[in-house]
């Protein structure tokens, strides 16, 4: 799912602009919905990836009644991210595009907040994949990866042109996994996360944790 900023910092080019203009806002209340739960971002993109599905091949795949999943289904059909094909009887969903793309305006306060209730979803299943790790390896990694440093501008730059390339890795492997017909060969298998972002206020740097596992 990409998220855009709207600020009011001109764009830099019309491509960009018009694709800000078109997004649909975080203030629609039947997008707010559609993209808020990362059930719902799970569900789409399985649709995208392997549909055309049924609720119920859905229900199979999730392990999940089909109840709930009917719920979850309406829902992104409201907010316009997957629509229905063939007959009521074998009705079946496919997505709208390829990718999710809201716009937010930062400097509306209930939009922001939006926007941070989604990011909070994300990161809580990111902990709860953390707390899944019975070996724990993916902790030490994380103690070497999670900084606060004093960088310069030249740095920064680099970094996000690093993730940049994490994103492009990403990519392709969302498309190679888009062409898969093997259910397993759509799940995930590693979980991956880089950001960058101001320190908070009095923040000091920190003395890094270099954890050596064994085993």
């Amino acid at each position: 799912m990409s998220l855009i900023a709207n600020t009011s910092s001109r764009a830099k080019n019309k491509r960009t602009a018009s694709s800000r203009t078109s997004a649909p806002s975080l203030a629609d209340r039947a997008i707010w919905n559609g993209v808020r739960s990362v059930r719902r971002m799970e569900i789409l993109e399985s649709i995208r990836a392997n549909g055309p599905l049924t609720v119920p091949e859905l229900s199979e795949l999730f392990k999940q009644e089909s109840t709930g999943l009917y719920y979850h289904v309406k829902l992104l059909q409201q907010a316009g991210l997957i629509q229905p094909v063939g007959s009521n009887g074998r009705e079946s969903f496919v997505a709208s595009q390829s990718s999710v793309r809201v716009k937010c305006n930062l400097k509306n306060p209930k939009e922001s907040k939006r926007l941070r209730k989604i990011v909070d979803g994300f990161v809580a299943t990111s902990q709860e994949t953390f707390a899944s790790d019975s070996s724990a390896s993916g902790s030490g990694q994380l103690l070497r990866a999670l900084r606060w440093e004093n960088l310069e501008a030249s740095e920064v730059s680099k970094i996000k042109g690093l993730q940049q390339q994490i994103q492009n890795i990403l990519d392709v492997a969302k498309t190679r996994r888009g062409r898969a017909k093997k259910v397993p060969q759509t799940m995930a298998n590693w979980h991956v996360g880089s950001f960058i972002q101001p320190a908070c206020a009095g923040q000091f740097p920190v003395t890094s944790i270099d954890c050596v596992t064994m085993g």
